[in-house]
């Protein structure tokens, strides 16, 4: 039959057809070389049924191209349904949270306590979870668990400050074998007791979602900032430097989990521990190299006359659509300068440390090698009101071991 038939027996538009076919989703069984005109068989209407019913349960094209090309087993397709109904799912929690965070809450902070207005038909969970987010929204930290009564819900809390400076102190490394590996980030309870009755878990993940897995490398090897000994969770401050937060260890009937008491979020800013936990994924001993996001630094080396010389750092970016010509004290930028001899080699000035030598940071024509931590950050120079800035790439910790997009800097010749 004609396209125009096959659509009004398909009960569809000859437009959407069209576009199916470019999309080799649904191609016309047949079409007249002379004419142009495509043909379809009665067999076909079942497969734009097929497709019609996949785009309805929320599939993309590519997905359904997947799912019908027949290359795919019936144990693979049934995995494809099953981790689309768990993304459905996720998205009606996420829009009963949104729900309930929309709604206007009644509560007032004094004497240290949260106090949450409710008339008796609320629903003391529902209101709980909206206090949740009002809560650290207006920079406190919930300390103690709800109590409810029929006109009002509180909970004790500290109004949390600028970043203070811990006591610096240094434990020496210990061995636990039992924690090496890999472990999956389950949430993060506000008190302990919370944890206890298993209520109030923020799931979206480790600094808000940032972070699903975390590792413990054999010897205590850091990655990212973290790393441990026997006890102890160690994370990185920038005021503090080493922080020490306490781990225990649970076995379970599902698992083996480790319950952290968090000193580098709220306790630096001068509230209490929160509650950390993580269920065991494996017993892989990593290392921080076989977990990185390496980028290909064996480029051949390639001279570019316009960067050879020393610039200064200039500002920071989060995209490069946030470019504008406003510079930032150098004080307050990580990445202070970077040089470019013409033989390839380069050095680098950070905070409080130097990289340099052709094993270290190398650049070749568009990049700047770090071979130290196996990145290739790409570099554009633009050229405003006759000045040159170079922006390149700033892939840190967050891109190699966070998955993150990169970030930038900003430099303007010395």
């Amino acid at each position: 039959m004609k396209i125009g038939e096959f659509a009004k027996a398909c009960g569809t538009k000859i437009s959407v057809l069209r576009h199916y076919d470019r999309e080799k989703l649904l191609e016309p069984n047949f079409i007249d070389k002379f004419s142009g005109y495509r043909y379809y068989t009665s067999e076909q209407i079942l497969v734009f049924y097929r497709i019609n019913a996949l785009k309805k349960a929320g599939f993309s094209l590519q997905e359904i191209k997947e799912i019908i090309s027949g290359k795919k087993s019936d144990s693979e397709i049934n995995a494809i349904f099953l981790q689309k109904e768990k993304e459905f799912l996720d998205t009606l929690e996420n829009l009963k949270e949104a729900k309930l965070i929309m709604t206007k809450l009644n509560i007032s902070f004094s004497n240290n306590t949260a106090v949450i207005k409710r008339r008796k038909d609320d629903n003391p969970a529902d209101l709980c979870t909206v206090a949740e987010t009002e809560i650290k929204a207006a920079e406190y930290q919930r300390i103690s668990q709800y109590t409810v009564n029929d006109s009002e819900i509180f909970c004790k809390v500290v109004k949390l400050v600028d970043e203070i400076a811990q006591p610096k102190k240094y434990i020496p490394f210990i061995n636990d074998e039992k924690v090496i590996g890999k472990w999956e980030v389950k949430g993060v309870y506000a008190v302990k007791e919370d944890y206890l009755q298993n209520i109030f878990c923020d799931n979206t993940g480790f600094y808000g979602g940032d972070v699903k897995y975390l590792y413990f490398l054999p010897d205590g090897e850091e990655y990212w900032g973290y790393s441990w000994t026997k006890g102890y969770f160690i994370s990185n401050s920038y005021l503090s430097g080493c922080i020490y937060n306490e781990y225990e260890v649970e076995e379970k009937s599902d698992g083996t989990y480790m319950l952290i008491s968090l000193r580098d979020t709220e306790v630096c800013r001068g509230g209490e521990p929160t509650y950390l936990l993580l269920k065991k994924y494996d017993n892989v001993r990593y290392s921080a190299e076989s977990i990185a996001r390496k980028d290909d630094i064996n480029k051949p080396f390639i001279s570019d006359e316009r960067i050879i010389g020393k610039w200064m750092a200039h500002s920071f970016l989060c995209n490069k659509a946030d470019f504008t010509q406003k510079q930032e004290s150098i004080d307050e930028l990580y990445f202070k300068e970077v040089e470019f001899f013409a033989d390839g080699n380069s050095r680098c000035v950070y905070e409080d440390a130097v990289f340099e030598g052709e094993n270290t940071v190398v650049w070749t024509k568009n990049f700047l090698l770090r071979k130290w931590n196996w990145s290739a950050c790409e570099y554009e120079i633009r050229t405003v009101d006759g000045k040159d800035y170079m922006i390149i790439e700033w892939k840190s910790g967050d891109y190699r071991y966070g998955g993150h997009d990169t970030n930038y800097y900003v430099f303007t010749r010395a």
